[in-house]
């Protein structure tokens, strides 16, 4: 692993997490004693192994050769793409590993993700000119996001992983990320990715979608105007707003009941 501060890195979701909930931002990444040991904390979630399967199965497909990338073979993409972020090689069924409760529950789970995949063809282009897609080593995908860590100050950097990043017809990039669950997703996550996207790959970024394969649905957006200057004034306001919080506490909702650290906050 390289030397890297990631207390010095920023993604969506760390800065989105402090957002959410600042106690739960706060046992992630600043609890002396928590942040160093947080993965024993993290609980198996079944909407985790759905989301981390559907994405998983569709990096597989695009390594395929295009005569291959039909519905049987993305199937088999997904078989190879079921496991667990509890054990990486485990072999289905998963079980409690994949936050299931029976094998009837990770049954139905997985015929959602066979019904995501189908939507996520009926939503495509045939062959779309693809510029980039994440690593084929689906199980230990760390190194694409320190590959992707850029600085946006003297002290800070932000990183992140694309679901995928096309080539437009004039040359300049669209950048797309999936989505398998139910809730609305706002446009700051695809202004960061329109920066570390530009900041990455040199080139512009024109337009940020969307694909929900859950309800079938594509959102595009014209980022071609989209200030990075802007951008990068957001996010570091966001990151100061964070080292300037003092009390860290929490925001309780029926979010609580999905935080791996309900137990120990007060």
């Amino acid at each position: 692993m390289k030397d890297i501060d990631f207390s010095k890195v920023y993604s969506v979701f760390k800065l989105e997490l402090f957002e959410k909930c600042k106690k739960q931002y706060y046992f992630n990444y600043l609890d002396p004693e928590i942040a160093p040991v947080k993965k024993q904390f993290v609980k198996p979630r079944d909407y985790k192994t759905r989301g981390s399967a559907v994405h998983g199965a569709i990096t597989l497909y695009y390594y395929l050769p295009k005569e291959k990338r039909t519905f049987k073979n993305l199937k088999k993409c997904l078989e190879y793409a079921w496991f667990s972020e509890k054990d990486i090689y485990k072999n289905p069924p998963l079980g409690e590993l994949g936050g299931f409760r029976d094998i009837r529950h990770e049954r139905n789970v997985y015929r959602e993700c066979l019904q995501m995949l189908d939507n996520f063809l009926k939503l495509e282009k045939k062959f779309p000119k693809l510029f980039y897609v994440p690593t084929k080593n689906i199980r230990e995908s760390f190194p694409d996001y320190e590959e992707m860590i850029k600085p946006i100050s003297n002290e800070v950097s932000i990183s992140g992983k694309f679901d995928r990043v096309d080539e437009l017809d004039n040359g300049n990039l669209m950048v797309i990320d999936f989505k398998t669950g139910k809730g609305e997703n706002g446009f700051f996550q695809l202004e960061f990715y329109k920066l570390l996207a530009e900041l990455n790959f040199k080139k512009k970024v024109d337009k940020a979608s969307y694909y929900n394969l859950k309800n079938k649905k594509i959102k595009t957006f014209d980022v071609s105007e989209v200030s990075i200057e802007g951008i990068k004034e957001n996010i570091l306001n966001r990151i100061n707003n964070i080292k300037k919080e003092k009390y860290f506490k929490p925001q309780k909702s029926r979010l609580c009941s999905h935080c791996d650290f309900q137990e120990i906050c007060c």
